[in-house]
């Protein structure tokens, strides 16, 4: 695949930023005095998550929150979210060939799973469709935070199953101490990788100032010999390059009693769309778009996108005598994605945001600490082309919460409560969340935890309005406002309905023991979420499809169909139903130091998902996995030998396959200078899957044309001055 790569300006500038940053920053080391600090992996246990206005740590919460930060998230980091989070217990991705990858949490994606940069929304349109990407970026980031499970009173509906909030420091709390920044320089041979990044924060009378920018380019990746679509044998995956650039600028002003602050943003990303082939799209019988596919299919299509965003932050402390803390936080955020093909947009998404969230945080009522707040969310997405089978949609939220906190010698008890207005179009939605939970802190090393929650969330525009060819996941989508009728054998009548849409209502209930000793570390959840009229895509029998479209005026879309005759071979179809389902399962995570040098991690997850009133499995479940660290530290460098093996997935839903089981052997060894201790620079040399096995990701809609990476050999640096 040939990168369609432009220079653009923004390519341009970043490129030389973090070029010349990277090659400054041992002149500076000599300019300034900075602290040294230890190559010794972030203790996720004793950081604040920041998603949270209550300053609560991992242990100190009812609900399971993981936390990647420090050398273990510049380990883990790669080009997608989901890629970077997806060795977390009860974490996955959705693995669009490593281009577009979200993550996937206790086997819910999309509109269930909230991704938030700096605690507001990511504005892109990466919920609705699994080759859409995130437009969070990793290399830059602090820290990422992970909510397992629902944690809809801050974030609403969107988050019925999880939240993962990357933050970083584009507008700073507090002073630095002066000038600090931090660069990286990367590489591999599985893709032809080449990575540059670099950051720098600096203290200006009342004021802090922050830059960072990265930029990233990648050819198609390998992998071992697999059968494509058109039935031949191939090693590398087609179409999956990626060429990515961003940077962000931001200000805060720091004064007695807070800090204000704005920052702006802007990404831009081109990548390839593997499997999306089009031989099976559709054509329409008044050959309305036929010209689009007359040239020769020389290159396959590709996105491009850019990003606009803007965020403002504001706190205010002990502004009254019952408050502790006032914070705002507001984003704008423009965005477009287009998908190129033949050097035509051939489909351009758009989607334009405001997100407000104010917080309170007051002193003790009877008792209870807590913070109530508001929450208002305005989003207008919009889709035009021949892939566009979700019309144009407005969501419209308005939001009150409350969380409380308690507590008593041993116990702390945790509530929390949200009442939420949602208007998608012409539809209204009071979606209504609470919780409880309480943690008991049995001695300095154990704790239990137990949190029960209730959670609502209104269908989305997709879910709701979707109809037409979505060839990124090679199906034909129809809505919850759509049913098919059959005229005869392949020949089927398409007909709108007045169906609303339930609201969904999850129970969820998480039970954990967690044990955090100087050498030993335990870390074990069980969770139960029973959903009612759960909203999700069942396959249905038909592949070979002819519809008949009523002609009317549709009043929720503002526009007339302008053809009554389609036609869709080869793409199965997908059928948005509401079904009683229940999902279960667990995560585990323990290390144990052997000795001064050697320490042994192990993990595992595990997730169940079926129908509660037939026991018929939903789709595209990830398969159980087990993995293990093997870990050597010795003053000026460490190594790690680790290997996951992914479980044979038997338990498909209609329209899905058996996977195999496979297992991944990695390694890294990692060396820190010790002239440039106070640099903490580390160089890297890290293997994946060193015995080349060939693996099929269940949960991924290209599970047979994009498997995972085969032998992959990475080099870099990464410092800080």
């Amino acid at each position: 695949m040939v990168s369609q790569f432009r220079k653009t300006p923004l390519a341009l500038f970043v490129t030389s930023f973090v070029g010349f940053t990277a090659s400054s920053s041992l002149i500076a080391h000599e300019l300034q005095e900075v602290s040294s600090s230890t190559h010794e992996h972030a203790n996720t246990e004793v950081i604040t998550v920041t998603a949270s206005p209550m300053n609560r740590t991992p242990l100190e919460s009812a609900q399971p929150i993981s936390i990647l930060a420090g050398d273990e998230l510049q380990e883990q980091h790669a080009h997608t979210l989901g890629e970077t989070l997806a060795k977390m217990p009860g974490v996955n991705a959705t693995h669009f060939a490593g281009v577009a990858s979200s993550p996937i949490i206790r086997g819910l994606d999309g509109p269930r799973v909230k991704i938030t940069q700096n605690g507001l929304d990511s504005g892109d349109v990466s919920r609705g469709s699994p080759d859409h990407a995130v437009t969070t970026e990793t290399s830059v980031a602090e820290q990422i935070e992970v909510f397992r499970g629902p944690a809809t009173l801050l974030y609403g509906s969107g988050a019925i199953g999880g939240v993962v909030n990357v933050v970083d420091n584009r507008i700073a709390k507090d002073f630095v101490g002066g000038v600090r920044g931090f660069y990286g320089l990367g590489g591999d041979t599985a893709s032809n990788r080449r990575e540059m990044t670099a950051g720098v924060t600096a203290d200006h009378g009342q004021s802090v100032w922050h830059f960072d920018a990265f930029t990233r380019h990648s050819g198609d990746y390998d992998a071992p010999t697999f059968i494509n679509e058109e039935g031949e044998s191939v090693s590398s995956v087609e179409n999956s390059f990626i060429d990515a650039q961003g940077a962000n600028v931001g200000v805060s002003y720091l004064f007695e009693s807070g800090y204000l602050g704005v920052s702006y943003g802007r990404m831009e990303q081109q990548y390839g769309i593997p499997g999306h082939s089009h031989h099976d799209h559709d054509h329409d019988h008044d050959h309305a778009h036929d010209h689009a596919h007359e040239a020769t299919h020389a290159e396959g299509p590709y996105a491009d996108l850019w990003q606009n965003r803007v965020q403002v932050h504001g706190g205010w402390n002990n502004p009254s005598a019952a408050f502790k803390q006032v914070e705002l936080r507001y984003g704008f955020t423009d965005y477009q994605h287009q998908e190129i093909e033949h050097g035509v947009a051939g489909t351009t998404f758009g989607n334009r945001q405001h997100e407000l969230r104010l917080t309170a945080t007051h002193e003790a009522w009877q008792g209870w600490t807590g913070a109530l707040g508001y929450h208002f969310f305005d989003q207008e997405q919009t889709a035009a082309g021949a892939e566009a089978y979700t019309p144009d949609s407005t969501t419209r939220k308005h939001a009150a919460f409350w969380l409380l906190e308690k507590e008593h010698q041993q116990l702390n008890w945790q509530l929390g409560a949200r009442v939420e207005d949602v208007q998608v179009n012409e539809r209204s939605f009071t979606p209504v969340s609470a919780s409880f939970g309480v943690t008991y802190s049995m001695n300095d090393a154990w704790v239990l935890s137990a949190n029960i929650a209730h959670a609502q969330r209104a269908p989305t525009a997709a879910e709701l309005y979707s109809n037409g060819a979505h060839l990124a996941t090679r199906t034909y989508e129809l809505g919850l406002g759509y049913e098919l009728e059959a005229v005869s054998d392949h020949h089927y009548h398409l007909h709108q309905v007045d169906r609303a849409g339930r609201v969904e209502k999850a129970n969820n209930i998480d039970l954990g023991i967690h044990l955090n000793q100087q050498r030993f570390h335990f870390d074990w959840t069980f969770f139960y979420n029973r959903i009612d009229d759960f909203v999700y895509g069942a396959y249905t029998s038909i592949n070979h499809l002819e519809l008949h479209h009523e002609h009317h005026h549709d009043h929720d879309h503002d526009h007339e169909h302008d053809h009554d005759h389609a036609f869709h071979e080869g793409l199965p179809v997908i059928a948005y139903t509401q079904r009683d389902v229940e999902l279960y399962g667990y995560e585990l995570n323990t290390s144990y130091e052997l000795s001064e040098h050697w320490t042994v991690a192990l993990f595992s997850d595990y997730v169940r998902a079926k129908t509660r009133d037939g026991g018929e499995n939903l789709p595209r479940i990830p398969a159980q996995r087990f993995g293990s660290d093997l870990r050597y530290q010795a003053a000026t460098w460490e190594t790690t030998l680790s290997y996951i093996w992914y479980n044979k997935q038997n338990r498909i839903s209609h329209g899905e396959s058996v996977t195999d089981s496979f297992g991944l052997l990695n390694a890294q060894v990692n060396w820190f200078p010790t002239q440039l201790a106070n640099h903490n620079l580390s160089v890297y040399l890290k293997a994946e899957n060193l015995t080349d096995e060939l693996g099929l990701v269940h949960n991924s809609f290209l599970k047979e044309y994009a498997p995972m990476r085969g032998r992959n050999l990475s080099i870099g640096i990464r410092g800080e001055f």
